[in-house]
């Protein structure tokens, strides 16, 4: 594990806490750090949130005539394909886009390509059978920004095409009769950074005032939150909005494929945050289209009927079982690969033996350990499919335009893309990116940073912290879970738990009181230190349940020796 940066966010202020007497002095510290320092901030901050917050959709470039196109689409009785995409984000968009429009009176496709037969995006085979199939419309969600080719097939199989995406915009745009992207240029919007499935709802939201029909169903809010936080956008403005009331929706949810995706996963409905949904409920999602087909998450997003929402739940948990247990076999296939290269660069494996589906979860594995860019292929006769996950700072998605004459498909954001390359063109690549970002890896941009909100003695953290810490909810990207750091702490034991050792379990002492940690993922680090040593912690509060009872413990981002220094 590379070590860290620890910086302070910012400078404590005790007249800031003092100043809101009725605020947990954590939470009010966290708050400071973060900038919402002001009482309008603040207020704001903790303000109830609501759909009048959001931009006007009919402001993003290209919804007026979609929603133009769409209302004659119904007028015409046409039948409209909804094309998506195999994450989380991509079905829950095609889920709330197919399920909409229908419920307006469209007829309306749901299409998802298979990851493994068709890869990501537009494709002509795909347009084709859709074009054959009667249908006369396409709507994107999630996808479609860089298919500049398969617009051109579209036009020449008849179909009208609208594009609804968030990802990075290339130079050329494909030829649409509507791109809608916060993204693109031009595009007066006043939120750059919903999600696929929030561009989706946004559009919706327009076609729903144009046909007279108000504003869309609260309960749909659900599929937003699902696919916003799966997709790890910055969870602050419209997002932050669109999770927060769609967790409310989720939390009294009728929908058979949620709630029993909920008890498949573990998850009480009355408790679910924005946790639950990036730890078990996404994954599951993700799952399907991981290793199987996506057509099974979206059958159990759209079905009606809870005796096939529960045998849907239950097949989605056995493929991310067996997910889990595949992924850390390619990752040690990947290390194996990269033995003698983990210090270069950019981190790049292709092998026979990577599968498909994985690959993303390998390359985000292997930039989270060794702080590199990182691109793992599945290599095949001819191309190779793979992803890519970047750092902070670093933006992949820039990388490889500027390499796009050895890519057959690719598109994605700063930190992650997907692509499809020639294996003849595999080894190009890798020097490209390589002499890309040599300059960056003699920098800091290649140190990984841990962000600190406050820097507290022990007795702040108390029973009630996690509670009360909930008020920063939901937490994700840009919004993160509290960032705690105590300095100066006794090791009183460390051992190692769980599979083959996996994570860290501590105890440490502030000279009055004693309390757990758990560090997860860093059992290797167990030879960096000894009972009796000071040392420092990053940590948030937590409430370990067991046995019915709950207990107060530390949830370690990263440990190290005592540093007299502060961050």
């Amino acid at each position: 594990m590379t070590a860290s940066r620890w910086i302070l966010r910012r400078a404590a202020n005790p007249a800031f806490t003092a100043s809101n007497p009725n605020m947990d002095p954590l939470l009010a510290a966290i708050l400071w750090a973060r900038r919402i320092d002001t009482p309008s901030q603040v207020a704001a901050f903790f303000t109830e949130p609501s759909l009048d917050s959001l931009g006007d959709p009919f402001t993003m470039a290209g919804a007026p005539a979609a929603v133009e196109r769409l209302v004659l689409a119904r007028e015409r009785s046409e039948l409209v394909a909804v094309y998506g995409d195999f994450d989380a984000d991509g079905i829950s968009a095609t889920a709330l886009m197919s399920g909409e429009l229908r419920r307006m009176g469209l007829h309306v496709r749901p299409y998802i390509p298979d990851r493994f037969n068709e890869s990501y995006g537009l494709n002509d085979p795909a347009l084709e059978q859709l074009a054959a199939g009667g249908v006369r419309l396409v709507v994107t969600v999630d996808c479609g920004i860089r298919s500049v080719n398969e617009a051109e097939t579209a036009a020449r199989l008849g179909l009208d095409l609208i594009i609804s995406d968030h990802h990075s915009v290339p130079d050329v745009l494909p030829r649409a009769l509507a791109t809608i992207d916060p993204k693109q240029p031009g595009c007066s919007y006043p939120f750059k950074e919903l999600s696929g499935v929030g561009v989706a709802y946004q559009l919706l939201s327009a076609l729903s005032q144009a046909l007279g029909q108000g504003a869309l169903p609260r309960e749909v809010l659900e599929l937003v939150a699902l696919g916003t936080v799966s997709d790890i956008v910055p969870l602050v403005d419209e997002n932050r909005t669109l999770v927060t009331l769609g967790l409310d929706a989720l939390r009294n949810s009728s929908r058979p494929g949620l709630l029993a995706l909920m008890q498949a996963a573990q998850v009480q409905p009355d408790t679910v945050d924005s946790q639950a949904i990036g730890f078990r409920l996404g994954p599951r999602i993700n799952a399907a289209g991981r290793l199987a087909n996506a057509a099974i998450a979206l059958q159990l997003l759209t079905t009606n009927q809870p005796e096939e929402a529960a045998a849907l739940a239950q097949q989605l948990s056995t493929i991310n079982q067996e997910r889990q247990s595949m992924l850390q076999k390619q990752v040690c296939l990947a290390e194996e690969i990269l033995a003698d290269e983990l210090a270069e660069p950019v981190l790049f494996a292709a092998h026979p033996e990577f599968h498909e589906g994985l690959v993303g979860l390998v390359a985000s594995r292997l930039c989270e350990q060794y702080y590199r860019p990182a691109l793992v292929f599945k290599q095949g006769e001819q191309s190779a499919r793979g992803s890519a996950r970047s750092i902070e700072g670093v933006h992949i998605t820039q990388a490889l335009d500027q390499l796009s004459a050895l890519l057959e498909h690719y598109g994605g954001h700063a930190r992650a893309a997907g692509m499809t390359v020639p294996n003849a063109n595999l080894e190009a690549l890798r020097s490209g990116l390589s002499e890309q970002f040599a300059a960056a890896s003699a920098t800091e941009l290649y140190t990984p940073r841990i962000l600190v909100d406050a820097i507290v003695p022990l007795r702040m953290v108390t029973p009630a912290s996690p509670r009360e810490l909930r008020a920063l909810e939901p937490t994700g990207e840009a919004n993160p879970e509290p960032s705690l750091a105590t300095l100066g702490l006794t090791l009183q034991q460390i051992r190692t738990v769980g599979a083959d050792g996996q994570h860290l379990r501590l105890q440490v002492s502030d000279g009055q009181r004693s309390l757990p940690a758990i560090a997860f993922r860093q059992g290797a680090r167990i030879t960096e230190f000894k009972p009796g040593q000071a040392i420092d912690l990053i940590y948030q509060p937590s409430l370990d349940s067991w046995l019915g009872q709950e207990t107060l413990q530390l949830v370690v981002s990263d440990v190290r020796a005592h540093q007299a220094s502060a961050p």
